[in-house]
């Protein structure tokens, strides 16, 4: 004799669901209208207008804090430039996820639908793609560009394309001023400042959103507010998209068809998981770990260190791995002056 399992007796049915569009509540979900950034957007297409006359446009750094509008402004843009033309390229590069040179080499290969790639140098496929992008005129778009571990790239982007606007995108408010000063001399980027949202605009892209993702009457506007007001607290969007589906999930986990309030305080508790995965390389890796094992030693014994275990990089590189851990907050690193003169010493800031 089988006994059934209760297991899933509470399971809503398909056309009980309270999602009607999951796709709207990620991130990367574009909406046809972005909402309070159409003054940014006419900056970004104002940069871009000269290709159109067959002249090279205008660079440009956008700059603002995450979770703002950056990222989707700059695709809503790019989306508009594929329906009006095809005789500009447009190009969309993560530099988060794909941050060396030859990573993103490839990925503008894939882009041009170029598939010859195998057994070719960094320089030849540079070579080729700077081909394939001069027999048009071409945008290129750099996210998280304050994550990318080499410039050569920019470099020959900058020197050899004829026809190009070049978008740079970082949460990072100082990157330009620390940047190369013969990068910035060839870039001369203009300058784009995202500003937060207000609650009030907060809570109407999250109404927007909601409208996109859920059937009508889902959630009631007391709830919507809550959820709109932790996330103007935390500054950054994808918060409330996260509480929204959350709370939806939490919901149907219990057979709800509203979103009640218990739904979304359960969302907000589980809040501090919500943050950006660290990505190390494989060499910050090795670096945090030596860290971890050689706490409060110097910057200069801390490089010993990672040379005698077969570290591959220069003291200059090992410098930035530093920096960029530094960054990510999981390291931190204090300036010491004793007899010998000035020197740093670094710990992990992170439980391993």
């Amino acid at each position: 004799m089988i006994i059934m399992s209760d297991l899933f007796k509470d399971v809503l049915k398909d056309s009980e669901s309270l999602f009607k569009n999951e796709v709207a509540l990620d991130p990367e979900f574009t909406p046809k209208q972005i909402p309070f950034r159409e003054s940014e957007n006419q900056y970004i297409a104002t940069c871009i207008k000269p290709l159109f006359q067959k002249r090279s446009g205008k660079n440009l750094i956008i700059k603002g804090s995450p979770g703002i509008g950056k990222t989707l402004a700059c695709k809503n843009v790019l989306r508009e430039l594929e329906e009006t033309t095809d005789d500009i390229i447009p190009i969309y590069i993560n530099c988060w996820k794909k941050n060396s040179t030859y990573q993103i080499t490839l990925e503008i290969c894939k882009a041009l639908d170029y598939k010859f790639v195998h057994n070719k140098r960094t320089d030849e496929l540079i070579s080729i793609i700077t081909e394939k992008l001069n027999r048009k005129s071409s945008v290129l778009i750099f996210d998280e560009i304050d994550k990318i571990q080499e410039l050569d790239i920019l470099y020959s982007l900058v020197e050899n394309l004829f026809r190009k606007t070049i978008i740079l995108i970082t949460n990072e408010e100082t990157w330009l001023y620390r940047l190369d000063n013969r990068l910035k001399s060839r870039l001369i980027p203009d300058q784009l400042d995202f500003r937060p949202y207000t609650l009030e605009e907060t809570k109407e892209i999250l109404k927007q959103r909601i409208g996109y993702a859920f059937p009508s009457n889902i959630i009631s506007l007391d709830e919507v507010n809550k959820i709109a007001q932790k996330t103007h607290e935390l500054k950054d969007l994808r918060t409330g998209l996260f509480l929204l589906k959350e709370s939806a999930e939490i919901a149907e986990s219990t057979s709800s068809k509203k979103i009640e309030n218990s739904h979304v305080e359960t969302a907000i508790s589980k809040i501090k998981d919500f943050k950006k995965p660290v990505e190390l390389d494989e060499d910050e890796q090795q670096i945090l770990s030596i860290i971890k094992s050689n706490s409060d030693k110097t910057t200069s014994e801390i490089y010993s260190i990672y040379k005698e275990a077969n570290g591959l990089k220069s003291e200059r590189t090992f410098q930035r791995k530093i920096k960029n851990l530094e960054k990510l907050n999981l390291v931190k690193v204090d300036e010491i002056t004793n007899i010998q003169g000035r020197s740093f010493k670094i710990k992990p800031l992170i439980e391993f």
